[in-house]
Order: structure tokens, then sequence, then C-alpha cells
């Protein structure tokens, strides 16, 4: 099983998002740190201990 996450830097922080729960977003000041941070935010919501709401994802069609 594969989790996505988006991050960007902000100074010494890391902020990341999981892909399919961004109302959860958390910060590290490593990349691996981050990732043990997602990770605990996934198995939270899999516990019930947070409630997520299922993002949900639309198309846009860009015409030039």
């Amino acid at each position: 099983m594969e989790l996505k996450y988006t991050y960007q830097q902000e100074g010494k922080f890391f902020i990341g998002r999981l892909v399919d729960h961004p109302e959860f977003p958390t910060e590290a000041t490593s990349i691996s740190q981050l990732e043990e941070y997602l990770l605990d935010i996934y198995q939270m919501i899999q516990n019930g201990e947070l409630e997520s709401e299922t993002s949900k994802h639309g198309v846009l069609e860009v015409t030039a």
C-alpha cells in the first residue's frame, strides 16, 4: 500500500499533507520525520481517533 503526500519547505520546516486527507497538515524538520508524522496521522484516521472528511476530486477542462 502506498500513501501519497505533498509537501513544501518553508524555512527550516517541511509542511506536508496526505493527498487523500489534506485537512490534517503537519510539519517537521526533516523529510523522514515528516513521513513518520504523516503515517501517524493515517493510523489515527484508521483507528477512528481523527474524523476525516473524504476528499473529493474534480477535473477542470482548460481551453486555449
